[in-house]
């Protein structure tokens, strides 16, 4: 029959790249790689700020707008707001939290 004529079977062959691309990959990091790394990490994004700490900065940039700053004012309320967002949705995981663990009490 034509089709099992035509049919090959494929053995997963290895070549070196392959087998090598494996080991480099549970080798631990070298010098250079290290130094490369360090060096695009030089200075890294600042951590997030939790809803408490953006009104602190929000306070800052209203302080801001007494000493002419004319665009302080909109980055304190766009603050506020990014704080106010994070706090609600905080307590509403809180509130889905707390209501998946009375679900899972009922018998």
């Amino acid at each position: 029959m034509y089709y099992m004529d035509a049919r090959t079977i494929s053995k997963p062959q290895w070549t070196s790249t392959g087998l090598l691309g494996l080991l480099r990959t549970t080798l631990p990091p070298s010098e250079r790689e290290r130094a490369v790394a360090a060096y695009t990490n030089a200075n890294p994004p600042p951590e997030r700020l939790d809803s408490d700490q953006l009104v602190e900065v929000a306070s800052a940039w209203r302080d801001r707008s007494s000493f002419g700053d004319l665009g302080a004012e909109s980055v304190a309320q766009a603050l506020e707001l990014v704080a106010r967002r994070r706090a609600e949705k905080q307590t509403r995981i809180q509130a889905m939290g707390r209501r998946l663990s009375e679900l899972m009490r009922l018998p």
